[in-house]
């Protein structure tokens, strides 16, 4: 019975996790956190698990990419040489 429990747990914290993931793409950051809360709470194990799957299906500057992207269209101001 312990064992289903647990499986019930690990389920519900990855069901959770999943979720506030995506409310977190979706730019509801408030809910986010507090889905990814809830399943912390529930087992801190299978979040990071979920996390982990939810990284290794990225780039590794992938989440960066708006940012870079952003970087590269904005020119650096030019610096001229002291006369001196």
């Amino acid at each position: 019975m312990a064992d289903q429990d647990e499986a019930g747990q690990a389920a519900s914290a990855r069901a959770l996790a999943e979720a506030g993931l995506h409310a977190q793409a979706e730019g509801r950051l408030a809910e986010a956190d507090e889905l990814l809360s809830q399943a912390q709470a529930l087992d801190p194990d299978i979040v990071a698990d979920v996390l982990r799957e939810h990284d290794a299906g990225r780039a590794p500057d992938a989440r960066l990419q708006a940012q870079t992207n952003r970087d590269v269209e904005t020119p650096l101001p030019r610096v001229a040489p002291d006369p001196a």
